[in-house]
């Protein structure tokens, strides 16, 4: 069984919570108006921008564009799927919501990857009672001389796998366990005709996700193997490319500080957790990889690298910027002395001393440019173009333009070239960076009356969903130039077909795409500047449908004096016909229309 979440529970549940008490309880509000308003909980600022609509159930901040209904709130501040939102939802405020049988393949999956989970425990178990044992004294004496206390391998569920070739083998036999599901689990391996335990002799750091389950293992040889640290395969349940090390434990910490600190080392985190940093989690023996830095930004953007200080270490710090860039983050970094890892460091040099490094830490770009300068020489004009061109299509990904405008102001500094020298090649490298036209989907447009027309429309439709006749009749559809503006009418317009009543939070529920849901909000709680929405729809319309006109008038004038100079005569008649057509068009759609202040 699975729980199954209708649309008319959906709906009980929004008309049961109130939007207002819901954020009061994480946001301190304050009434202005019609609205309510308190500092934006997913930015810093000193001014209230962040804005509650108790009337239309919607929140926007004009600040950071955040915005959305009870639902995305509790998403984005609890960094909670839609149906774990709902369900937290209707439990409090007591609506039980419906049961329905899931499909026989759904059944099979479900209950495959509920054994898997099971199969992860016992071996957890069995690991953590090892340790413990006569046998596991020597791991024990490990752990001390890495001054790991007992109380830390307890709350890691650190372990220790016997040299023996079948414990875990028999051990899960024991339980019953299928042997085959173990194997996929890379628990067990098949060599010939007999299985035998995949880890052994070897320290074990079960792998937990943050809804508390065992889904892999870790591991440090304790013997003479030549691979020092190797981990679960990838499974059903356990994706290497996708997990963190710690994160369950960590994300108490993450939430409550809006920061999370990366490091490469299971001990490295460890060691840190002892000494009261509990913000942080670790890579699994690989790079980083944009799977895990996805989960990182569910949770917070303010991330802190301190991986190992030596030269892999370094190379495998900036080789991540980029993706880290690529994601809307801007990670710093941490700068300990060379070679030493922040393991050695902290035991060492105590918890004041590594939060003062963490304090100081530097933007990791602004560290990478100084390592690039430091490699080649700017007193030439081949090295200044090697810099720039190195840096540039980094610099290009910064989200935030003040950042990248102060970076580019230094560069041109530290290398005595123009700013606008560095502008253009990083403009280049934009250029070069961005997406192919299909997938071009959310690249902003220049402001103009023509897009502040097409954004009062939408309005006016989201506000006053009776006018969407109208709005068919004129068949503006494909009038509208903003591509978000363009897409978010055509799916409310598709919508109207099979749904009498399309409320704004309704929308924001069935949207998919997080842009759309924004501006969603931004124009409800934008209400007011509203006044005649009668005379804004036509008004609208009329810029919008004289603009495109304009536009096809063009186009054909630009034929015309082709025609003309092949002296096409057929042509220039047929298009001279099209054009008196498109100015008669015009016409009817200036001549009795009042002109609104579209600026």
């Amino acid at each position: 069984m699975s729980t199954y979440i209708p649309d008319d529970k959906i709906a009980e549940i929004r008309e049961s919570c109130n939007i207002v008490h819901l954020i009061s309880e994480y946001v301190p509000l304050k009434k202005y108006g019609a609205n309510y308003k308190g500092l934006c909980p997913f930015h810093s600022e000193n001014t209230p921008s962040f804005t509650v609509s108790e009337v239309k159930q919607i929140f926007h901040c004009f600040g950071c564009n955040a915005g959305g209904n009870i639902f995305t709130f509790l998403m984005k501040f609890e960094h909670l799927s839609f149906p774990e939102a709902a369900l937290k939802l209707a439990k409090k405020h007591g609506i039980e919501l419906p049961k329905r049988d899931v499909s026989p393949a759904q059944k099979r999956l479900a209950g495959e990857k509920e054994q898997l989970f099971t199969i992860n425990e016992h071996a957890a178990a069995y690991y953590g009672t090892c340790l413990q044992s006569r046998a596991g004294e020597r791991a024990r004496n490990y752990l001390e001389t890495r001054n790991i206390s007992a109380e830390a391998a307890r709350e890691y569920r650190i372990g220790y796998a016997l040299p023996s070739w079948n414990g875990l083998l028999t051990f899960l036999k024991k339980r019953g366990a299928s042997l085959e599901l173990a194997r996929t689990l890379g628990l067990i391996k098949h060599s010939k005709n007999s299985l035998y335990d995949c880890f052994r002799d070897r320290i074990i750091f079960p792998i937990i996700n943050y809804n508390h389950r065992v889904i892999g293992f870790g591991s440090r040889t304790l013997g003479t193997d030549s691979a020092k640290y190797i981990n679960s395969s990838d499974s059903l349940i356990y994706k290497k490319s996708n997990s963190l090390y710690g994160l369950n434990l960590a994300l108490p910490s993450i939430r409550k500080e809006d920061s999370v600190i990366l490091v490469e080392g299971n001990f490295d985190l460890i060691s840190l957790h002892q000494y009261g940093i509990k913000n942080v989690v670790a890579t699994l023996g690989t790079a980083l990889t944009i799977g895990q830095i996805k989960l990182l930004k569910r949770f917070t953007r303010n991330v802190t690298i301190a991986f190992d200080t030596d030269e892999a270490g370094i190379k495998a710090t900036i080789k991540s910027l980029a993706l880290f860039l690529e994601n809307e983050i801007s990670p710093r970094i941490l700068t300990l002395p060379r070679g030493v890892d922040p393991d050695e460091f902290i035991h060492r040099e105590k918890e004041t001393a590594f939060r003062q490094k963490l304090e100081q830490a530097p933007p990791l770009m602004e560290f990478y440019i100084k390592q690039v300068l430091k490699r080649k020489d700017s007193s030439t004009t081949e090295g200044s173009l090697s810099i720039i061109r190195e840096i540039a299509p980094l610099v290009s990904k910064l989200d935030d333009i003040t950042e990248k405008n102060l970076y580019i102001q230094k560069l041109s500094q530290a290398i005595n070239v123009t700013e606008q020298v560095i502008r253009t090649e990083i403009a280049t490298a934009a250029t070069s960076a961005k997406p192919k036209q299909s997938e071009a989907r959310d690249l902003p447009l220049k402001v103009s009356s023509q897009n502040r027309a097409e954004e009062l429309l939408l309005q006016v439709v989201i506000l006053h969903p009776e006018v969407i006749p109208q709005i068919k009749m004129a068949q503006i559809e494909n009038d509208l130039k903003d591509p978000q503006i363009k897409r978010l009418m055509s799916f409310i317009l598709k919508c109207s077909e099979t749904n009498e009543s399309i409320k704004p939070d309704w929308l924001i529920n069935n949207l998919d795409e997080e842009p759309l849901k924004h501006m969603v909000s931004r124009l409800v709680i934008k209400e007011e500047g509203l006044i005649d929405f009668d005379k804004t729809l036509h008004n609208c319309i009329q810029r919008i449908k004289t603009t495109s006109l304009k536009k096809e008038i063009e186009i054909l004038n630009t034929k015309i004096r082709e025609a003309q100079a092949g002296k096409d005569e057929s042509a220039i008649e047929q298009f001279l016909a099209d054009k008196q057509e498109l100015l008669e068009r015009k016409k009817e759609f200036t001549s009795d229309h009042t002109s609104i202040h579209l600026q």
